[in-house]
């Protein structure tokens, strides 16, 4: 692998970060600098970029009864307690 496709593989793999907001404030400009001069990387950003806001759209978020929630999080102290 040379160094052009080790950079691409490497912010291919940052996509979802970034999209997500879970990408450092020093990695940010250089994963922006790249998808903007590598057509490769930026049709891969844009694909990511574009189903995650159909699969936003499409999910419908409902509330929750609290006890549905504690159940579910006792539940998985209790697998977690097992190990």
């Amino acid at each position: 692998m040379n160094r052009k496709d080790n950079m691409c593989y490497k912010v291919v793999e940052k996509i979802p970060q970034y999209l997500d907001g879970e990408m450092s404030e020093f990695e940010i400009p250089i994963f922006l600098e790249h998808v903007e001069h590598c057509h490769k990387c930026l049709e891969k950003y844009e694909i990511e970029k574009n189903f995650k806001e159909v699969v936003r759209q499409r999910c419908e978020r409902k509330c929750v009864n609290t006890s549905l929630v504690d159940n579910i999080k006792n539940k998985i102290q209790m697998l977690l307690a097992k190990g």
